[in-house]
């Protein structure tokens, strides 16, 4: 990606308000179904009505339009788990991370294609662009589950020599299976008709985790 910046050229902006939105909503359906290094431009501008030449003068290169159609998904994901933040301070680092996983399956059955979309980056092989995606969502806020297990360790509620980024990395993983069992479980079914359903599974996940499988 040319120059340190992920924005598009200011000329992208000189676009309606249609039009961008509409490139967005096609490179987005395009970088939802094939991953970084089949997706097409040539179909992003087709589809979209933008001439390729055009395009050239909206976003440096690929890397530059894959890293801020991404970038908009992450600012997405972060406004809507933004209204439950504020209880956070209430709440045990177990009951946070309950209410994030339950709040990450209605993510998903509300904006289906960017979760479609964050799962495609979680097999995307080409280590440049996955890199470069990483690193932006870097910019814009550290890693949810890394501030919260911090903060848990200061408020005394989980072991201080736990290893942050091994936790953090294993509850992610939790959260992505939990999402897939979700949805190939239920489908269409509207989010909140199976709730109950989804709240003992998270339940039962993070107590294995949290209080681990030996005998009690």
């Amino acid at each position: 990606m040319k120059g340190e910046s992920i924005m598009p050229n200011p000329a992208f902006f000189n676009l309606s308000e249609d039009k961008r939105n509409l490139v967005i909503s096609v490179a987005l359906e395009e970088f939802s179904t094939a991953n970084y290094d089949t997706a097409s431009i040539n179909q992003i501008c087709k589809k979209s009505s933008v001439a390729k030449g055009s395009f050239y003068q909206y976003f440096a290169d690929k890397l530059d339009l894959y890293v801020y159609i991404m970038t908009l998904a992450i600012e997405k994901k972060i406004a809507f788990f933004s209204n439950i933040l504020d209880e956070f301070e209430t709440l045990t680092l177990l009951e946070q991370i309950h209410l994030l996983f339950i709040k990450g399956i209605e993510f998903a059955k509300v904006y289906p294609q960017h979760a479609a979309l964050g799962e495609q980056f979680s097999k995307e092989s080409n280590a440049t662009a996955k890199q470069a995606v990483i690193k932006e969502g870097e910019k814009q806020s550290e890693t949810l589950f890394i501030q919260m297990i911090d903060h848990a360790k200061i408020k005394g509620e989980i072991d201080g020599d736990v290893d942050t980024l091994a936790l953090s990395m294993m509850l992610q993983s939790l959260n992505k299976t939990v999402n897939e069992y979700i949805q190939n479980k239920f489908g269409d079914i509207s989010y909140k008709h199976f709730d109950e359903g989804a709240s003992k599974l998270v339940h039962s996940l993070l107590d294995i985790i949290f209080n681990g499988i030996k005998k009690r």
